[in-house]
């Protein structure tokens, strides 16, 4: 059978958004969401249309097929790079061989551990880049027991999480067979400046990423972020959601100073 390539880069978006469980609660700014937010909600939306469109026993008017989710998922799994961190004890499948730099030399912070992976830059520029950071969240930040709890206790959450963390959508959803979180960082959010406990002005960032944060195989606190420049797009949002799709955790050989454990 021939593939619509094409048409199949388009279906990333909707095999990567399985990764979700889009039955759950969701947050969503009541303001008016930018183009990047919209783009992100917009490809979850044709989750179901694209996959029906998509099957493998229909066929263009030039006698191609459009691969169905799961051949587009294999088929990534077999065309990606695999990326594997022996220090952080983590593995996930890039659409090309990234340049790797360490977290904290991005976020100039000592403490935050991980690696950022660079598929696109200009100079010191990041274009398009996914964040790992580990032990990224707290029990409490995140439940284990999040995915099932009754909706409205869900809906709470992501209501009490909104107010914490400037994020302009949230959404509960399922990683690595865990219970994670899937969000959208706010375009612009209301700040308290003199540390009064009054809100007296508004930060606009420069762009908006995407982070999913979820416990691995083995336990870990792991968040996986999209960096995307300018903005985000539908495109790089399902190539990254097909990533997770592929994320594994491994028990790690070193510490978070590189040193290799003691075995016992």
């Amino acid at each position: 059978m021939k593939f619509n390539l094409k048409k199949s880069i388009a279906m990333a978006i909707a095999a990567g958004f399985a990764a979700c469980s889009f039955a759950m609660p969701v947050y969503a700014a009541a303001e008016d969401a930018d183009t990047s937010t919209v783009a992100v909600e917009e490809a979850a939306a044709t989750t179901e249309s694209d996959a029906a469109e998509a099957a493998p026993a229909e066929t263009s008017s030039t006698g191609e097929a459009a691969m169905s989710p799961e051949e587009l998922l294999d088929y990534y799994k077999n065309s990606g790079y695999k990326y594997t961190s022996k220090r952080y004890g983590y593995s996930i499948i890039c659409p090309v061989k990234p340049n790797v730099v360490p977290l904290s030399q991005i976020y100039e912070d000592d403490s935050a551990h991980g690696d950022v992976l660079i598929f696109a830059n200009e100079e010191y520029n990041i274009k398009n880049a996914w964040v790992i950071m580990v032990d990224a969240f707290d029990d409490k930040m995140i439940p284990e027991d999040l995915d099932k709890k009754p909706e409205k206790d869900q809906q709470k959450y992501l209501d009490d999480f909104a107010k914490v963390h400037p994020v302009e959508f949230a959404r509960i959803t399922n990683v690595a067979g865990n219970a994670g979180l899937y969000t959208v960082t706010a375009k612009a959010f209301d700040v308290d400046t003199d540390g009064d406990g009054k809100i007296d002005d508004t930060v606009t960032a420069d762009t908006q990423e995407v982070r999913t944060y979820f416990r691995g195989q083995y336990g870990g606190h792991f968040l996986v972020g999209l960096i995307d420049n300018p903005e985000l797009t539908k495109q790089d949002v399902g190539v990254y959601e097909l990533g997770l799709l592929t994320f594994q955790e491994w028990p790690s050989e070193m510490d978070d100073k590189g040193k290799t454990k003691d075995k016992k």
